[in-house]
């Protein structure tokens, strides 16, 4: 078995007599423009062997790319989850030969056994674990691994070699501006690859980095670099192989054991960079957010864009009654929520008082406090409600932080606890304004035709 790596989650997998392309992402950047490749690396789209079958992990952008998608034969089998929009967005482009991963289901091709393994995060994902008369490799891509499922694999397989889930990605800095150290999922990392027991440990699944405008996120999103995970993993696990593998490095297995061979892909180069471009370091500045409007609309489009959904987010926000629902706890904590759209010069401001019976909308500053707060920039936002953009590729323009709490006590003794509410203007966009039920489909739709034009 021979498993290059092509860059972030992509691999190329030659196992028996079949051929698999992993997570493909093929050209940088990626996400929207946000991310790319981290080591950088060169593809030659013509050099790749076309694979037997191509497999997609789950629907996150950086592993479900359609612009890369769309330059594979369709002739390739594609084993993916049982998600409908992957299954939607592959129909569209013409691959004709689904097949369906069930973790826990192994699949067979000739010599060669793909085994799904389940995932304990809420998305449908698989890890994959690649079988041949050499031995066998688990793929664990973005999946958090039970104890159980840990145990299930490691008797099943005498593992060659491990791609752990390392990095503890930050990105709960979108939501509270907190860049904290990871400290129980890194535990958790560390943890799964001391069961497993592989031969070797290999950290994957988060060659990347943001760039261009967003460079300045890559201080505070990646608190584990690949150096501090295989020093920590010495520590727990000091009888384990452990190394790090650049683009078009090979991992080479033969009667169960596997070595890395540097550089020897002969369509992937990696011209360099080291782990230091993204050095974790949260006291770093932190730009002033603006709109740099990239499709150049108008001022006057931008207004009456955002204000219409001020207005219809108002709207629903009113007319939304039933329990539990997020106007009825709004209602309930007594909150006010603020929004600000950054245009390319100024800003429109708007709050929501939930604490008044009719939830007032009121435009510009000078309003009630907010509680829950929103800024974006304007041309993101319309990008996003039209639904030309997910919230992937419009999170870096956007900030969010709540001070909505309950006070209780008296004099003798007082406690102020947090009081976590949703984020009003993401809950409607994603799941109650106009077309949010056809919205994932209708940027596939998109995704695909810009395929089609480039």
């Amino acid at each position: 078995m021979r498993v290059t790596l092509i860059g972030h989650a992509s691999l190329y997998v030659e196992a028996g007599e079949v051929s698999f392309l992993v997570d493909p992402v093929l050209r940088d950047p990626f996400e929207g423009g946000a991310v790319s490749s981290w080591p950088e690396r060169s593809v030659d789209l013509d050099g790749l062997p076309p694979p037997d079958f191509v497999v997609i992990s789950h629907r996150h952008p950086d592993h479900f790319d359609i612009q890369s998608l769309a330059i594979l034969p369709r002739d390739a089998a594609v084993l993916l989850p049982r998600d409908p929009l992957i299954a939607y967005a592959l129909e569209r482009l013409g691959f004709r030969k689904l097949q369906p991963l069930d973790p826990g289901r192994p699949l067979s091709f000739y010599e060669t056994q793909v085994f799904p393994t389940r995932s304990e995060e809420p998305v449908r994902e698989v890890g994959l674990v690649f079988a041949d008369s050499e031995g066998a490799i688990f793929d664990q891509v973005d999946i958090a691994v039970s104890r159980e499922t840990a145990q299930d694999v490691r008797t099943r397989f005498a593992l060659a070699a491990h791609f752990a889930r390392y990095a503890s990605q930050n990105f709960d800095y979108f939501e509270r501006r907190a860049a904290e150290f990871p400290w129980r999922e890194h535990a958790r990392n560390l943890e799964t690859a001391a069961m497993l027991g592989a031969g070797l440990v290999v950290p994957g699944s988060a060659g990347f980095r943001f760039c261009g405008e967003h460079a300045w996120l890559n201080r505070f999103l990646f608190p584990v670099s690949r150096r501090a995970f295989l020093a920590d993993l010495g520590r727990v696990s000091p009888g384990q192989r452990a190394e790090a593998m650049d683009p078009g490095d090979v991992l080479d297995m033969s009667h169960g054991e596997a070595r890395i061979v540097r550089g020897a892909s002969p369509f992937v180069r990696c011209p360099g960079g080291a782990d230091e471009e993204l050095r974790f370091d949260p006291t770093s500045p932190v730009p002033a957010l603006h709109d740099p409007n990239p499709d150049g609309r108008s001022e006057a489009e931008l207004r009456e864009g955002v204000l219409r959904i001020a207005h219809a987010l108002a709207e629903w926000a009113r007319a939304a009654q039933q329990p539990l629902s997020v106007p009825w706890r709004f209602r309930r904590a007594g909150a006010v929520y603020g929004l600000t759209a950054l245009l390319p010069d100024g800003a429109l401001q708007f709050s929501l008082d939930f604490r008044a019976a009719e939830v007032p909308l009121r435009e510009g500053a000078g309003g009630p406090e907010p509680t829950v707060t929103h800024h974006i920039a304007a041309s993101a936002l319309l990008d996003w409600a039209e639904r030309r953009r997910d919230f992937f590729s419009v999170r870096a323009w956007s900030r969010r932080f709540s001070t909505e709490r309950r006070v209780v006590g008296d004099a003798s003794s007082v406690e102020v606890l947090e009081l976590e509410l949703p984020d009003l203007l993401m809950h409607w966009v994603l799941r109650e304004s106009e077309g949010a039920d056809e919205a994932a489909r209708r940027r596939v739709d998109l995704d695909i035709a810009r395929c089609g034009s480039a």
